[in-house]
């Protein structure tokens, strides 16, 4: 098997799951719950210390920093905690994917302590 055949086979298997998943409407409603109820508790969050995003309906948001956004990036790599690469059409605005409760507030504290 080369490995175009096995990188397709993979894609091929994650097309068929995901189009599974999506014919799981609870799984689907639970799944856009959940995400909704963690972006509202870190958007609530950034509100605290003061920082603005671009409002957001999907599974990311954008964070206005205030500042450059590549050492902050590896500030939170240096914690264990990866976010989105640079945009350079937005130079100030990390880009930050909604996971978890506990990663998100694993991001969270660590955002707090690089931001500081």
């Amino acid at each position: 098997m080369s490995v175009h055949q096995i990188f397709d086979s993979v894609n091929i298997m994650a097309l068929v799951a995901a189009n599974a998943s999506l014919k799981d409407v609870d799984h689907v409603t639970r799944g856009r719950r959940l995400n909704s109820e963690v972006r509202k508790s870190v958007c609530t969050e950034l509100e605290k210390q003061g920082y603005q995003y671009i409002p957001s309906h999907a599974n990311f948001m954008m964070i206005d920093l205030r500042r450059e956004v590549r050492p902050v990036i590896g500030a939170l790599r240096a914690r264990g905690v990866e976010v989105g690469r640079v945009f350079s059409a937005l130079p100030n605005f990390m880009r930050v994917t909604i996971g978890t409760s506990s990663q998100m507030k694993e991001f969270v504290t660590a955002f707090r302590e690089v931001m500081a």
